[in-house]
């Protein structure tokens, strides 16, 4: 006879910031650390908000193995999940990993539910606060050593960034949409792309999912995307990934880039404010400082920049970059700084890109075609996203792509969409790990990438 599941309530998970001393409580978690005293000792447990101290006392409290016998304190294994029964006493808690450092569990029984196999643990204690010396140790063994409480930090605010993102464009009239990843052409053009195989023909990894949320906005209007995106650049630096989170946004009917970086900024101004309110613990506990948000974010054309650089901080370059297509990494720091001394602003818009350097899909500006009306968005020292007007005439994009040398009948699908109509659109990516490093002031890239893919690293 076939068994059943009764549709019921779920169980919610209590956070531990609603417990009150007085009140009986069972709770699960991971033992991160124990200490031992003459009268009993304390076990640190881990919670996904954080950690929580559980007070044990020899004469009162019970602590079994997984067979239900009797063991001591000392017998209890870091990284062993255990259920506790106790009462929640008031206390002031000093450890910053704290989840709720006003209480503290005085434990009437404890059982370990499954304990680790192995003696040889990863301590992650050592790793805890060092990651400048320990961040290879900490990435080669990175399905262990999420659990240290800096990097469950680290993500925690990384997933409000990222339910804040969607729950503000949601509210704005954006639908979310999902594209594909394996595709027949590269949306950026050049050699920076994966190809694999796939079933005998030739195709590569998604470097953005700019052609979908394009083709998306003739059926929306407005769409976004959260997914991972591909660059096969051969940089190993702090401030590049071979694959990222793309957090992608795509409007229509827009009167100019105007729109899509008021969109943006009202956006990264939700964002943070979500942050603030719900990540102020990981915020303390991280010594984390948000970025500055002005009303008004300051807006330089590229070629103003080089000359804003040249005139207030030539001393400090290690070249004249007037001229250049593009910022150079020392001249996106010190326009930043200029941005936060003049407007105390620690956000920049860069504009007007040359054509040449641009994506081929990016708007030509009509006062001077060798330009494109496209931004760059700085943030603390960092390009944190790439947006602008797009290019929606079909005959617009042939022209383009012959003059680049492409070959229009490769992108049938993408040019069918043009062919059809499409409304004036603009829209931009902002990179998840550079906007996460900005905000927590983590200088590696690598270090908020749950499991970073670079040049070196494929596993874990």
């Amino acid at each position: 006879m076939a068994s059943k599941i009764e549709l019921k309530s779920l169980v919610k998970p209590r956070s531990l910031k609603t417990f009150t001393p007085g009140e009986t409580v069972q709770l699960q978690g991971m033992v991160f650390n124990t200490r031992v005293t003459k009268w009993g000792g304390f076990i640190l447990l881990r919670k996904p908000e954080g950690v929580v101290q559980i007070v044990i006392q020899n004469d009162k409290t019970v602590i079994t193995d997984e067979k239900g016998e009797a063991i001591t304190l000392n017998a209890l294994s870091r990284e062993s999940a255990i259920a506790v029964d106790g009462v929640v006493n008031a206390s002031n808690i000093k450890d910053p990993a704290s989840a709720n450092n006003q209480i503290e569990i005085a434990a009437d029984a404890i059982r370990v539910i499954s304990a680790p196999s192995t003696t040889d643990l990863i301590d992650q204690n050592s790793i805890q606060f060092d990651p400048d010396t320990s961040l290879a140790f900490k990435l080669d063994h990175r399905q262990v050593t999420l659990r240290n409480p800096r990097d469950m930090a680290i993500f925690r605010v990384n997933a409000v960034i990222v339910k804040a993102f969607a729950e503000f464009l949601t509210a704005n009239g954006f639908t979310q949409i999902f594209s594909p990843k394996i595709v027949a052409e590269g949306a950026e053009g050049g050699a920076n792309v994966f190809s694999m195989d796939y079933f005998g023909k030739n195709v590569y990894l998604a470097q953005s999912p700019q052609f979908y949320k394009q083709i998306g906005v003739g059926v929306f209007e407005r769409v976004f995307e959260i997914a991972p995106a591909y660059r096969a650049e051969r940089h190993n630096t702090s401030r590049h990934l071979n694959e990222y989170i793309s957090l992608d946004v795509e409007m229509g009917f827009i009167k100019g880039q105007e729109d899509v970086m008021l969109l943006e900024s009202c956006l990264l101004e939700h964002i943070i404010r979500t942050v603030e309110s719900e990540c102020a613990h990981e915020l303390a506990f991280l010594k984390a400082e948000l970025p500055k948000m002005p009303h008004t974010i300051p807006v330089f054309r590229l070629s103003e920049t080089h000359e804003i650089l040249m005139q207030h901080y030539a001393d400090k370059m290690s070249m004249d970059h007037r001229g250049e297509p593009d910022l150079a990494p020392e001249e996106e720091v010190l326009i930043c700084d200029y941005a936060l001394k003049e407007f105390d602003s620690d956000f920049v818009f860069i504009t007007h890109f040359p054509s040449s350097h641009r994506a081929f899909y990016a708007m030509d500006d009509p006062d001077d075609p060798t330009l494109t009306i496209s931004y760059d968005l700085l943030m603390r020292g960092r390009e944190i996203t790439s947006g602008g007007q797009r290019i929606h005439k079909e005959e617009q994009y042939i022209e383009k792509m012959l003059k680049r040398g492409m070959h229009p009948e490769n992108f049938k699908f993408y040019l069918e969409t043009f062919r059809n109509g499409m409304p004036p659109h603009g829209g931009f990516a902002i990179g998840l790990e550079r906007i996460l490093s900005g905000f927590l002031g983590i200088p590696n890239i690598k270090e908020v990438s749950l499991f970073p893919r670079d040049i070196n690293r494929v596993a874990p």
